[in-house]
C-alpha cells in the first residue's frame, strides 16, 4: 500500500484584486448578449482561479459545453471584488450558481444569501487546514455538492450537505488521433503536477522503473512540471541501470498533451492511505487517455471504477507493475489494443460532452 506526504500548494488568497474594472466593465456587454440567446436557464458560474488546471477543464469546460444542452452560463472573472459579485449576480437573477470550491476567498456561499448555490469539489480540501473550516461551513449553507470523486462525495454526505452527485472531471477529446504506438519509443511517463510533493507516488515510480530497467534496458522515464527552483536532483533520485531520466519543464494543457504523443506507458499512481490522496480522481490519466497511452493505475479510488482489463492495468503491486510495463513495452500491438479501447471509453465517460450530459441532469435537478 502506497504511503504519501501531501505538501499542499494552494495557500489563501491574502488580497483580491479590488479594481478588476476592465473585466467587470465588460460584463454587462457579453451577459446581455448571452442573455438574449434562447431561453433556456442561467447558470452562473464562480471559479476559484483563472482558465487553467482544473478551473479549466470543470469550469470554464463545462459552462461552454452546456450551451449545447440548452443553457445559458456565464463564466464570472474570478478577480471580481465582492460587492462587484453580488451586483451582478442581483442583476441578472440566475437560476442556479455553481462555486468552484472554497480555494477563492470569496468564495464562500454564505456570502450569497439570496442564491441557489451548489458547490463543485474536484479535491479532498477538507484535508487541508486553512481550508477544512469553510469547506464543513459551506454544506449547510447549500442546495447541492458535486463531488469529483465518489470519496468526496461520501465526506460531504457525512458533513451534511442536503444532495450530493458524482461527476467525473472531462477532457477534450483532442484532434487529430495521437501518433500509433508502433512508431513510439520505451518512453514511460509519470505526469504529475509537482511530483516532488508525491512523495509515496514517487517512491512507488522509483521502484517500478528501477525493475523495469533491470529487466528492459533502454527505457526513458519523462517527469512533468519542472518550474524555476525546483532542485534538478529530484530527478536524479530516479536514476537508474538501464533508465534515462527526464524532468519536462511546466506546459500548458496543449504542450502537455503534445509531450505525450511519443510516451509508450503512462504510470498513475495513488496514495489512499494519504488522506488528500484518496480523494483524487483522474487528473493528468486525462491527458494519456486522450492522447492514447496505455495507463498502469493503482486498484484504488476512481480509477478502480473506471478502467477494466481491456482499457488499462489495475495493481496495488509493484511487480505487477514492472511486469505489466516491460510487457507492453515488447508488444506495440497490444499497447495499441488497449489504448485504442481506453481511448473509446475516454470518449463515453470522461470526455467534456460526457461530464456536461452529467451536470446538466444535476443542474436541472436543482432548479425543478
Amino acid at each position: 500500500m502506497l504511503a504519501s506526504r501531501f505538501v499542499p500548494i494552494s495557500e489563501p488568497i491574502k488580497g483580491i484584486a479590488r479594481p478588476a474594472l476592465q473585466g467587470f466593465r465588460a460584463l454587462p456587454v457579453h451577459s446581455a448578449r448571452l442573455l438574449q440567446q434562447g431561453r433556456g436557464p442561467l447558470a452562473v458560474f464562480l471559479p476559484a482561479y483563472g482558465p487553467e488546471g482544473a478551473a479549466l477543464l470543470r469550469i470554464y469546460r463545462i459552462a461552454e459545453a452546456l450551451r449545447g444542452q440548452g443553457w445559458r452560463t456565464l463564466v464570472l472573472p474570478w478577480r471580481l471584488t465582492l460587492a462587484q459579485r453580488q451586483r451582478f449576480l442581483r442583476r441578472v437573477s440566475p437560476d442556479v450558481v455553481v462555486m468552484q470550491g472554497a480555494r477563492h476567498a470569496l468564495n464562500r456561499p454564505a456570502l450569497y444569501p439570496d442564491q441557489r448555490i451548489l458547490f463543485d469539489m474536484d479535491d479532498a480540501d477538507f484535508h487541508l487546514p486553512h481550508l477544512a473550516g469553510p469547506v464543513r461551513d459551506a454544506m449547510g449553507q447549500v442546495a447541492g455538492v458535486i463531488a469529483g470523486s465518489r470519496y468526496i462525495a461520501e465526506w460531504c454526505r457525512a458533513a451534511g450537505a442536503p444532495r450530493v452527485d458524482v461527476v467525473w472531471t472531462g477532457a477534450p477529446v483532442t484532434r487529430p488521433p495521437a501518433p500509433p504506438q508502433t512508431v513510439r519509443p520505451p518512453v514511460v511517463a509519470w505526469a504529475q503536477t509537482r511530483p516532488m510533493t508525491y512523495v509515496g507516488e514517487a517512491a512507488w515510480v522509483r521502484d517500478v522503473i528501477t525493475r523495469l530497467g533491470a529487466a528492459r534496458p533502454g527505457v526513458t522515464l519523462r517527469l512533468f512540471d519542472r518550474q524555476p527552483g525546483d532542485d534538478p536532483g529530484f530527478a536524479a533520485t530516479f536514476d537508474a541501470p538501464g533508465v534515462t531520466v527526464e524532468w519536462q519543464p511546466a506546459l500548458p494543457y496543449k504542450g502537455f498533451l503534445r509531450a505525450l504523443e511519443d510516451v509508450a506507458v503512462g504510470l498513475a499512481p495513488l496514495a489512499p492511505d494519504a488522506p488528500f490522496s484518496r480523494g483524487k480522481s483522474f487528473g493528468k490519466i486525462l491527458g494519456y487517455l486522450d492522447r492514447q497511452v496505455p495507463v498502469l493505475a493503482s486498484d484504488a479510488g476512481e480509477p478502480a471504477a473506471f478502467f477494466t482489463v481491456e482499457t488499462g492495468v489495475l495493481s496495488n503491486a509493484v511487480d505487477v507493475w514492472s511486469q505489466e510495463a516491460k510487457r507492453l513495452l515488447e508488444d506495440a500491438d497490444a499497447r495499441q489494443t488497449m489504448a485504442a479501447a481506453a481511448s473509446d471509453a475516454f470518449e463515453a465517460q470522461l470526455s467534456v460532452a460526457a461530464s456536461a450530459r452529467a451536470m446538466d441532469r444535476v443542474l436541472r435537478a436543482a432548479i425543478n
